[in-house]
């Protein structure tokens, strides 16, 4: 470590931009002042570290859509009091779906514990340091003390490199004091794991002799550019049949032949049967992937071996260190590069085949129910989806909020599109965090094409913060039926015995169109017949510089994809 003579909020700006985080979202307030007069404010020339302002509910949400769309790391700011909590929303969603991630909050300074401070944050007001360290017991960082500063930023970078959100919470009266020695950047050895790749690749031959094997894929390999044919090449040689998440669709190719569908929440019928054929006498191979509510319904993997992939330490839904508890026999685990262990998988099959039961190639279609047509006054919503999955521009990132779409997109379009990137933060199941998600995204990658499928109940939490995204041109698809729909479309099964006029599911008529136009965007109103439709995209096409909003009328009571948790409620 290096002897320098700089205050704490400097050094901590510093080492950030060391290790390239340049971009914050947030407010300014009296708690961080002293932090971001080391800011620029953000244009999209700028290149050294820089503040765009949005409100902190958004906010919250940009470090998650930075992530997706780049794979790299962005901070998020926001005063004590309210702000905090608000700013706080994205963070429990990036623990998550671990996305490495900067949080930054002020506290009361401690010589003021109990002079009852404006916002108090300490055990006396709202003890936001306890709260913070129950949701994040290793990954929150006090910034009370020059002489302990070095090393917690070393901590915090170490677990960046873990994919962990980090908060640093600043004293700023200790912050204003000269720190000694500045915290040393670090990098991840790659540590050999050939032996465990090998042992693990020879129980998993062992194990599928004249077995079905199964893939179930998720999100975790999403920004490693080989996954996609990876999984493909696995499936081909072991001819093992691919369900995957509703992100899990990252690592997988349209082509792929084994390919049968997301499964659980909006899953296509044909994965959910093939899901549900899994018995004692299979194996599933689980690649980056967390069995979560929405994948694999609360309910035990029931093959008779069980093999999970990761390279993610401690990973949310990994309890000690491990998935065993996802399963109900026996549970076979590797930490390791996902892609060289299939890599190997599929050069050891070439060499000698591991004498699988093969699964039946993939129908066509992957869906077997009827879907209805909507009411008259209401654009059929399964037409939607399906020309937006031909017409998305390469490279695009798609961005889908807590409403219809992110059960009924992927029912409808059946396998991923390979040109882009389709992502929905649903563990958490934020409604309206989407937004900053698309804003992170586009701040991440200007020159990516960026699409929000959001409700016009997620449109009243973030209304208010349009005119910051109104130069950044983000395309808001607004599915308005004013109804609270994934719970409105559930509770007729849930409480069969309720009158329906205490479901509390409607919502105001809104003209969003006018809301958006007044804050600067562009707005177009899809007619129920979708004539106007493709006109609309052919002018989304051409203005790529000023953001857009396009209303479609949906019908709140057209069921496209299946809830299954509904039976859980």
């Amino acid at each position: 470590m290096s002897i320098i003579k700089e205050n704490g909020f400097k050094v901590l700006a510093d080492y950030l931009t060391s290790m390239e985080i340049t971009l914050y979202t947030g407010v300014t307030g009296g708690g961080v002042i002293h932090y971001l007069k080391y800011l620029a404010p953000y244009t999209s020339e700028q290149k050294s570290p820089s503040l765009f302002t949005i409100s902190e509910y958004p906010a919250g949400f940009t470090p998650l859509g930075y992530y997706v769309s780049t794979g790299k790391i962005s901070a998020a700011i926001a005063t004590t009091g309210a702000a905090t909590k608000l700013l706080s929303c994205g963070l429990s969603d990036a623990k998550l779906h671990d996305i490495p991630s900067v949080y930054i909050f002020p506290i009361s300074t401690a010589r003021h514990v109990e002079d009852a401070s404006l916002q108090d944050s300490s055990i006396y007001g709202s003890n936001i340091v306890q709260q913070l360290l129950a949701e994040f017991p290793q990954h929150v960082f006090l910034l009370d003390n020059p002489f302990t500063f070095a090393k917690q930023l070393e901590r915090a970078h170490q677990a960046l490199l873990s994919r962990k959100p980090v908060i640093f919470l600043l004293d700023n009266e200790m912050m204003s004091l000269p720190v000694t020695e500045f915290p040393v950047i670090s990098s991840n050895k790659p540590i050999n794991k050939n032996s465990e790749i090998t042992s693990f690749i020879r129980l998993f031959r062992e194990s599928v002799q004249d077995k079905r094997v199964l893939l179930l894929v998720g999100e975790e390999g999403m920004h490693d550019s080989s996954m996609r044919k990876l999984t493909t090449a696995v499936c081909r040689e072991l001819k093992a049949a691919v369900v995957w998440s509703i992100n899990g669709g990252n690592c997988i190719e349209s082509s792929n032949p084994y390919a049968y569908g997301y499964i659980s929440f909006g899953g296509n019928d044909k994965a959910l049967d093939i899901w549900d054929s899994i018995n004692e006498e299979d194996v599933v191979l689980c690649v980056g992937v967390t069995p979560d509510e929405y994948t694999t319904d609360l309910k035990k993997i029931s093959a008779g071996d069980v093999f999970f992939l990761t390279n993610t330490e401690n990973a949310y839904g990994q309890i000690r260190g491990n998935l065993h508890h996802s399963a109900q026999h026996r549970v076979h685990q590797l930490n390791a590069p996902m892609n060289e262990v299939l890599q190997k998988i599929i050069n050891e099959t070439q060499q000698k085949s591991f004498a699988t039961k093969p699964c039946q190639v993939a129908p066509a279609d992957l869906n077997k129910r009827e879907i209805l047509p909507p009411q008259k006054e209401y654009a059929d919503m399964a037409k939607v989806y399906a020309r937006l999955y031909q017409w998305w521009q390469p490279n695009s990132v798609v961005i889908s909020d807590v409403c219809l779409a992110y059960k009924d997109y992927q029912y409808v379009t059946q396998r991923p599109n390979d040109a882009i990137t389709y992502f929905s933060f649903y563990r958490g199941s934020a409604m309206g965090g989407a937004y900053g998600v698309a804003i992170g995204a586009k701040l991440a990658s200007p020159d990516k094409r960026v699409y929000l499928f959001s409700g016009d109940g997620c449109f009243r939490l973030y209304g208010g913060s349009l005119s910051e995204a109104k130069d950044l041109g983000i395309v808001l698809f607004l599915l308005d039926n004013h109804t609270y729909s994934i719970v409105a479309q559930g509770l007729p099964i849930i409480l069969p015995t309720v009158d329906s006029e205490r479901f509390h599911d409607k919502l105001n008529k809104t003209d969003y169109c006018k809301i958006a136009e007044a804050s600067g965007w562009l707005s177009y109103s899809v007619l129920a017949d979708l004539s106007n439709f493709d006109d609309i995209l052919r002018e989304i096409e051409k203005n790529k510089l000023q953001s857009i909003i396009v209303s479609i009328p949906v019908d709140p009571e057209q069921i496209l994809g299946q809830n299954p948790r509904v039976r859980n409620l």
